[in-house]
């Protein structure tokens, strides 16, 4: 048994309808997420009582998290533009 086709072959509508599902995603995710977890700082007063690895360990991780965050953006970026040529390409053909 054959199931009909959602759209015929010549008719992008429903692609261009999930393209544009996931660029609202990939935007929404760029923008309204919070950028990663951020490590508190202590106390002026606590801050004297730590040791040396671990002020070593906290701005590696500190460091490790901004790449991380920009990793995720740029990723989101390359997305939103993998999207937006796909959705033009469709529309100006």
């Amino acid at each position: 048994m054959t199931f009909p086709l959602l759209a015929s072959p010549e008719d992008d509508t429903i692609f261009i309808i999930a393209l544009g599902v996931v660029l609202l995603f990939a935007v929404y995710q760029l923008i309204f997420t919070p950028d990663g977890v951020r490590v508190a700082r202590r106390d002026e007063e606590k801050a004297g009582d730590e040791s040396e690895f671990e002020r070593r360990l906290l701005e590696k991780l500190d460091h490790t998290n901004d790449l991380l965050i920009s990793t995720r953006n740029s990723l989101l970026i390359l997305i939103i533009l993998i999207v937006l040529l796909a959705c033009l390409y469709l529309m100006l053909r």
